[in-house]
């Protein structure tokens, strides 16, 4: 964990200084002396100096607690054991810290989710909004519809494109490293082969881990020559994983591996190439990104190489950052705040006993 330091804002201070003008001179009355001459009246003192208020802070600064914390958390959906981890991870800390949690299933449809960050806006109880963006564009005017009501947002995730002073941190994976660990694993796995071609199962079209993932297995796997024959969306998902490795297959078997970018696509392209009399693992070598228990069950059933983690139980790391912004910390922060990721292998002789201590 880390640690916020408090920063002291600059103190704008108004001075009003009033005086008053002297009348215009009029002549003197007949048969008498001109009036006194009377003094301005003395100047008013300036106002005392007030603090400008510091961004996203609660009225309960700079002694907030989590009590006093009312989270609005749009989920993407739960297409999967990482995304149901995820969402666990918010629900259990939210419930041992005494966080009070509203939250919002986006039902992986970007018009809910969009939807769901307004009623978070128009909701008098919510001081924080945390998202994991469907997509990486398009969230420029809804921040700014945050910001001007006063809610600080946290991404959780997934990035979103630009916009980085409408947010306060993103806290999540490093998705273009996750990609790079893939293909250099892959690098490894068909090391020696004549052909190397590749497919690779991609998530839904616009995230930001799906961009991402693709980018960074790219800059590794293609220093091996490694050559991307296939790539299509699988949307995540096993069903899909599998029809798309279907079609794939149907029209030819020149497959050395297969990237998905997360464990359920993989999972879908090894019950294809069963049922197309390949070996998942032997014959076709396949690498998945997320390290859920499904995934160390199939490297354990021998039907999957490499898994790639990226880290679902970032939940108290929001909650931390979203109370430092509630005390007024939020200048402090860093704009990425990064989880802890490993790399598994089906061959590892640990495997079971880090299987068994797995949370998700």
């Amino acid at each position: 964990m880390f640690r916020f330091k408090t920063i002291a804002f600059l103190i704008v201070v108004a001075s009003l200084v009033l005086a008053a003008c002297a009348p215009a001179a009029t002549e003197a009355p007949a048969a008498t002396d001109a009036p006194a001459a009377t003094d301005a009246p003395a100047a008013t003192e300036a106002p005392a100096a007030t603090e400008a208020p510091v961004a996203g802070a609660a009225a309960c600064a700079p002694n907030c607690q989590y009590s006093d914390m009312v989270m609005g958390f749009l989920q993407t959906g739960s297409e999967g054991g990482w995304r149901a981890a995820n969402t666990a991870s918010y629900k259990e800390t939210a419930e041992q810290l005494g966080v009070n949690l509203k939250f919002y299933d986006s039902q992986n449809d970007l018009a809910k989710q969009v939807a769901g960050f307004q009623q978070f806006i128009e909701d008098p109880e919510v001081n924080v909004i945390s998202i994991s963006p469907l997509e990486a564009a398009g969230w420029e005017q809804v921040l700014k519809d945050a910001e001007a009501a006063g809610k600080p947002v946290i991404l959780s995730d997934r990035r979103i494109d630009g916009n980085e002073d409408l947010y306060v941190t993103f806290v999540g994976a490093d998705f273009i490293e996750e990609g790079r660990k893939s293909g250099t694993e892959m690098c490894k796995l068909l090391e020696g082969s004549e052909s190397k071609n590749v497919w690779e199962l991609v998530g839904n079209v616009g995230a930001s881990a799906a961009i991402d993932r693709g980018v960074g297995f790219r800059q590794t796997a293609e220093e091996c020559g490694i050559v991307v024959t296939n790539s299509q969306t699988g949307n995540w998902s096993v069903v899909e994983g599998k029809q798309v490795t279907e079609a794939w297959l149907k029209e030819s078997k020149d497959v050395q591996g297969i990237f998905g970018q997360n464990d359920e696509m993989a999972f879908g392209a090894i019950e294809a190439l069963k049922e197309a009399g390949l070996v998942p693992a032997v014959d076709v070598k396949i690498i998945s990104v997320d390290a859920t228990a499904g995934a160390f069950q199939a490297m354990l059933d021998g039907t999957l190489n490499v898994t790639v983690e990226c880290n679902p139980l970032i939940a108290p790391q929001v909650f931390e950052v979203a109370l430092a912004v509630m005390n007024g910390e939020g200048a402090s922060l860093p704009k990425w705040i990064p989880s802890i990721e490993g790399v598994f292998y089906m061959d590892d002789p640990n495997l079971a006993e880090i299987a068994a201590g797995r949370k998700y």
